[in-house]
């Protein structure tokens, strides 16, 4: 009669030392979320907030999921590894709430790594309690043993002391139970269920009491005691309902359906698999989602309904497949051979580098003592003012091999700077006349767009009033009439809006940027832009379609730029290489495929990062040898009539070279490829 489940303790439990709160509480997670809706916190308040936020909660995992993946990114790009690790355990827990097993087991087991590098005992413990819970969860009590007692002598070495530890070892020890509920070992499993039962009153942490009664009602449905069962699960169902802890409920209700169906009341197990179902539904959850469906199944087929049978057999089916697929339980072993691999290699490292080490030390003591006795041998060969010399004369050669070195560098840097003193005079000059012109011109044209919207008005006004009063040819000649006028008007207003974009445009290109530099991950803020660049394009055009390969350096360290108006340069550029791709694809050429590349790189002299360059190629139309020289010139465009402004690369042009100093350059062949690379200094 026992009714298979997955471990369920750690969710509620290992939580609470990092939580410092005694349960999940999905109103605080409720709380918690305007607050960071605003967006106003620190990064240090922020990790904690997104901690809780993820913790607590319960309703929507996925949401939880979001809040776990933001901590992560977050952590690594502060270096901050005790978040990091909080991370990667959320993560694992939202995964494996949702079925994703493989993908759980994979976070948890890097949670144990970093943890086990910040040599964070207790944190290492629960990370291996999670890891028994996934293979638990896997069918694969065997290996949830291993990891279970894992926990527990690493739990024991850190020497647990406090209430948070007690917690912990109540935790693995209700999980442990739960591995010996699946290889049918029910002493064994009542015995751990009681003892951690027991630890969590001392402390008074509700929601461990409730999964203690759970596992322990479970024990006792599994052996017949139906009375004692249903006792125990409907007290932790009472509790769980209290911290909207809806997994392990429906894991209870579909075991009290058990109970009820040895009882021989077939309807009450029905009703009770059904609202399992309901909430495995309406929470996502698909492990249980697919238990509720077989028992839905087998309890159709014993009331003789075999076409509902059938179609919960199927949903069954498909989500158990979803959950525990040949894949997925290959790469588990894989993931658990390859992490128990890393711990062994990184032993044997160890060893090997000791006595690397120690022989290093001997050659080195060799070379150092060898090289002691040629300097004294030296020294007495030669005398005092031959040395001086020679030191002199080494020094004078470098000094000026120095001074030619820099001479080279400063005569380069000249002549780059030239450049772009002459390109950003001409540029200032334009956007001195650019700003003056346009602001001429918005106010007529404002007068223009205004006065033909209030026409429209008065046509409709005139057509409901004195237009009525005409009969006959008058009224079908006024209205001919009419109809013209407020087709011309709205011509007018379609092109006085074009006019007013681009004048907003000349303004945008004239104006002294205000935004504050700050540290920006440049491989983040380029792939952003670029998907917001291509879904923006998919929203207009849906039928279109490009391959897009990304390579970014991951050595490369933040840069202090204006993230606003580098993002406005590369969704100028990428939108220009996804027209260009796309025009080409209307030429049905055979075997085209649109592509896109990205590429950052690192730029470095003396170990020190000097600038980062990112490329943007495109397989398009590429740009004619006739023109290139005036792409960035304002209002020069290729587009058809209102299509583009002709603003977009001059922008860009004057945000990269004046300023952040650096630079925009463009290769490209005509028919076949554009590639644009943008150099950005790194300046301290």
């Amino acid at each position: 009669m026992f009714y298979r489940k997955a471990p369920l303790l750690l969710i509620g439990c290992f939580w609470f030392i990092i939580a410092g709160v005694s349960a999940q509480d999905q109103k605080l997670a409720d709380s918690l979320a305007l607050i960071y809706q605003q967006n106003t916190v620190t990064d240090t308040a922020k990790l904690e907030l997104l901690r809780n936020l993820s913790f607590n909660e319960t309703r929507d995992l996925k949401k939880g999921l979001e809040y776990a993946e933001e901590l992560i990114s977050l952590s690594e790009s502060t270096g901050n590894n005790i978040y990091l690790r909080r991370g990667y355990f959320l993560k694992g827990t939202k995964k494996r709430l949702l079925g994703h097993l493989e993908e759980a087991l994979e976070a948890y087991l890097k949670s144990a790594d970093v943890a086990r590098k910040s040599h964070h005992l207790k944190s290492e413990a629960e990370a291996y309690s999670a890891i028994g819970d996934s293979y638990n969860v896997a069918n694969n009590p065997t290996t949830a043993k291993y990891y279970y007692n894992k926990a527990i002598i690493t739990l024991r070495q850190s020497k647990p002391q406090s209430q948070e530890d007690s917690i912990n070892l109540a935790s693995v020890l209700n999980n442990a139970g739960d591995a010996f509920i699946r290889i049918k070992n029910y002493d064994s499993a009542l015995l751990y269920s009681i003892e951690a039962k027991s630890i969590f009153d001392k402390v008074n942490y509700l929601s461990g009491k409730g999964y203690s009664l759970g596992n322990i009602g479970m024990v006792y449905a599994s052996i017949g005691k139906n009375d004692l069962a249903e006792k125990n699960m409907n007290e932790a169902i009472r509790i769980l309902e209290g911290t909207q802890d809806y997994y392990p409920i429906c894991v209870y209700l579909t075991s009290m359906a058990d109970v009820y169906l040895s009882k021989g009341d077939n309807q009450a197990a029905l009703n009770y698999t059904l609202r399992s179902l309901r909430l495995a539904e309406q929470y996502g959850l698909k492990e249980q989602v697919a238990d509720a469906s077989r028992k839905l199944s087998e309890l159709y087929e014993r009331a003789g309904n075999i076409s509902e049978s059938f179609k919960y057999y199927k949903n069954h089916v498909a989500y158990r497949d979803s959950v525990n697929n040949i894949r997925s339980v290959q790469k588990m072993a894989d993931l658990r051979y390859n992490f128990d691999m890393s711990q062994k290699q990184i032993e044997v490292n160890m060893l090997n580098q000791q006595k690397r080490n120690q022989k290093s030390l001997v050659v080195s003591l060799g070379i150092i003592l060898g090289l002691t006795i040629i300097i004294l041998a030296i020294l007495v060969k030669n005398n005092q003012n031959k040395q001086k010399a020679y030191k002199i004369l080494n020094l004078q050669k470098q000094q000026t091999e120095e001074q030619k070195a820099k001479a080279e560098d400063a005569l380069n840097e000249l002549q780059v700077t030239q450049k772009q003193l002459i390109q950003s005079a001409k540029m200032a000059s334009l956007g001195e006349l650019t700003a003056g012109i346009a602001h001429e011109i918005q106010n007529p044209l404002n007068f223009v767009n205004n006065f033909s919207e209030v026409s429209v008005e008065l046509l409709g006004e005139l057509i409901e009033g004195t237009v009525d009063k005409l009969t006959g040819s008058d009224k079908a000649k006024a209205d001919e009439i009419i109809n013209d006028l407020a087709d011309n008007l709205k011509k007018i207003s379609h092109h006085g809006k074009r006019a007013d974009s681009i004048v907003r445009g000349m303004l945008l290109h004239s104006r002294v940027s205000a935004n504050k530099r700050e540290p920006t991950d440049i491989n983040e803020l380029s792939d952003e832009y670029l998907r917001l660049s291509y879904h923006g394009l998919r929203a207009k055009d849906n039928t279109f379609n490009v391959s897009i390969d990304t390579s970014f350096d991951n050595n490369i360290e933040k840069l202090l730029i204006v993230p606003q108006d580098i993002g406005r340069v590369l969704l100028n550029i990428y939108n220009n290489a996804f027209y260009s791709v796309q025009q080409k694809t209307k030429l049905n050429i055979e075997g085209y495929e649109p592509r896109l590349w990205l590429t950052t790189k690192g730029i470095e002299k003396d170990g020190e990062l000097q600038a980062v360059q990112i490329h943007i190629r495109d397989n398009g139309m590429g740009i004619p040898d006739k023109i290139l020289n005036k792409i960035y010139q304002p209002f020069f465009t290729t587009k058809p009539a209102g299509q583009g402004t002709g603003l977009g690369l001059s922008l860009s042009y004057d945000i990269i070279i004046n300023e952040h100093k650096g630079q925009l350059n463009v290769e490209t062949k005509e028919g076949e490829y554009a590639e644009f690379i943008i150099e950005l200094p790194n300046k301290k």
